[in-house]
């Protein structure tokens, strides 16, 4: 037996067998695997969370950029048209005009600051105004006050069809407003029709009756009235304004000028003009008014008056030209030469001063020296009008053929400008050049911006001078270019019937007229005389008779109303209607008729 020792047991260590070994090993890889493949998906979990949010992450960048841009640049642009309008209403006018092109360069479509250039342009008398109020309205269509703008924008260019399409696109809602019917009221004057537009400043009124502005208009307007009534309501008005600091000056002026042209007391109108130059906000053309009453009266204070003005005129070329014209209408011609002569030099070259000392030389008739001064003198975009004034230095001196050549250029020279052609007629209708105006009229009626203006020109023309084969030629050009104004298709009628040119025509537009609004008296008396001249008496009578007493008794209807009444029989109350027809401006086929049926009335 061999050595037992004691009974502990050693703890060795005790290897599978085989096939356990394989076993085990197994488990060991498949643990192994699992965890690698767990290790893989968290990895590609973490790099793919990685890239989503890095992904988000620029998206986010992006969108805060984007959204950063477009918040500052939105900041930018208000910020800018503030700057504009603040410096609008402090008269720093290329300021705001800079601010405003910078707020349209970050946003071309932003109407707040194409309005404060559309007043930029206004002030500035520049035509593109209308450019901008146009751009305005295409942007904002529902906006009646942007339409208004645009309106009054057209009718202070004088581009009546432009100003009367912008009332026209007015919803029925904007028709009961007080500007609304403000602006139809200056259309109204626009074409002389002071009938209408007096209508409309008082619906003006009875919409905002404490619109002080309203009320000067419609005072001015009825000042000028024949009625008595109707004069001394505008007269109070206008009196009353005159506390009003806002419209004291424009009341006032008013008020002188109708009291020159009825010859009204000289030493109380100058007391006025006293008032109007010495307040603030009086112009140059106030101050001469007052120099002129001064003058008149021979006041001894006149001569130091007019020393004052040139001390103040001197340095300014447009209160300096505006100074010289007075002087030389009022035949102080070598005395204007003398201050010209000592006015700074710098002024004296600026535009409008030369063509004020041209005038000068026209009214003294020294042509020679007129022909020297325009054949060197430089007046750079005025040069046609050099032109003109050489024409008309050459025709004084009997060289009419180098007169005709210089005119030709200057026509030439304006060709393409309205304004241009403009300034023309002005000159030509001073030397009264009678066809020369006529023609250059007729030549401005083919720009579309100016046919309104001068038609216009070309109606009051014929209708002054009684040419009515002119005055027809005139209206079937203006029929032509506002198809649907209902004035101007009264006005053809009543031309057409008094000639008997196209009766038929005549008729119908007459009806038509009459139609669209019967209440008017004008449009009524057309269409009634239509009847009468139909020989259709009673309906012509029922037709004048639904007018109200005090259409009737005006003295532009009174004079259809006698004559119908003459037709109808009425022969009595025919003549008291015909005698007040005779106050009216008529023309001469209407006074022949009025003649012809009073003398019918006698027999």
């Amino acid at each position: 037996m061999g050595y037992r020792g004691n009974n502990t047991c050693l703890n060795l260590p005790r290897f599978p067998s085989p096939r356990g070994r394989t076993q085990s090993l197994n488990l060991i890889l498949k643990s192994n695997n699992a965890e690698i493949e767990l290790s893989y998906h968290r990895a590609e979990s973490f790099y793919l969370k990685l890239v989503l949010g890095t992904l988000f992450g620029l998206v986010l960048l992006i969108a805060l950029c984007w959204g950063g841009h477009d918040l500052y640049v939105r900041w930018q642009e208000r910020r800018l048209v503030r700057q504009a309008v603040f410096s609008l209403e402090h008269g720093k006018d290329r300021d705001a005009s800079l601010a405003a092109r910078s707020a349209l360069d970050f946003k071309p479509t932003r109407t707040a600051a194409m309005r404060i250039l559309a007043q930029l342009a206004e002030r500035a008398g520049d035509r593109t105004a209308l450019d901008w109020r146009r751009n305005v309205v295409q942007r904002e269509a529902e906006s009646t006050q942007d339409k208004l703008a645009l309106a009054r924008c057209a009718l202070q260019f004088k581009d009546l069809a432009a100003a009367d399409r912008a009332l026209s696109e007015i919803d029925a809602d904007g028709k009961h407003l007080a500007g609304y019917h403000a602006v139809a009221a200056l259309l109204a004057q626009a074409r002389d029709q002071n009938e209408e537009a007096e209508s409309e400043w008082a619906e003006a009124l009875r919409v905002a009756p404490n619109e002080r502005a309203y009320q000067l208009q419609l005072g001015i307007l009825q000042l000028h009235e024949r009625d008595p009534q109707r004069h001394a309501s505008g007269e109070a008005m206008l009196k009353a304004l005159r506390n009003d600091p806002a419209q004291r000056a424009a009341a006032t002026r008013a008020l002188i000028n109708e009291g020159v042209a009825r010859h009204e007391n000289a030493q109380q109108l100058m007391e006025l003009a006293r008032e109007l130059q010495a307040y603030q906000e009086a112009t140059l053309i106030d101050r001469l008014l007052f120099l002129d009453f001064l003058r008149q009266l021979q006041d001894p204070q006149s001569s130091s008056y007019l020393t004052e003005l040139e001390k103040s005129a001197a340095a300014k070329p447009d209160d300096l030209a505006a100074l010289l014209a007075w002087m030389s209408q009022n035949n102080l011609n070598l005395l204007a030469l003398d201050f010209v002569k000592r006015c700074p030099a710098e002024s004296a070259k600026k535009w409008p001063v030369p063509l004020a000392v041209a005038d000068i030389y026209a009214r003294l008739k020294d042509w020679r020296t007129l022909e020297q001064v325009m054949e060197t003198a430089q007046w750079q975009q005025f040069d046609f009008l050099r032109h003109a004034y050489l024409a008309r230095a050459l025709r004084e001196l009997e060289k009419p053929d180098a007169a005709e050549r210089e005119w030709a250029t200057a026509v030439k020279g304006a060709s393409g400008q309205p304004d241009a052609v403009l300034l023309l007629i002005r000159a030509t209708s001073e030397w009264n050049w009678k066809t020369k105006t006529l023609d250059m009229i007729w030549a401005l009626a083919k720009y579309p911006e100016k046919q309104d203006e001068a038609s216009q020109a070309l109606y009051r023309h014929y209708a002054a001078t009684g040419d009515m084969q002119g005055l027809y030629r005139v209206l079937l050009r203006m029929a032509e270019i506002r198809k649907d104004d209902p004035f101007i298709k009264n006005n053809l009628a009543q031309l057409s019937l008094l000639l008997n040119l196209d009766p038929k025509r005549a008729q119908e537009l007459a009806k038509e007229v009459y139609d669209f609004d019967s209440k008017n008296p004008i449009f009524a008396s057309t269409y009634g005389y239509s009847l009468y001249l139909e020989r259709k008496y009673k309906d012509a009578w029922r037709v004048m008779s639904m007018l109200s007493p005090t259409d009737l008794r005006k003295p532009e209807i009174a004079a259809y109303y006698g004559v119908i009444l003459a037709g109808a029989g009425e022969k009595e109350k025919a003549r008291e209607y015909l005698d007040m027809g005779k106050q009216a401006r008529l023309l001469p086929a209407e006074k022949e008729l009025l003649e012809k049926t009073a003398k019918s009335l006698s027999q």
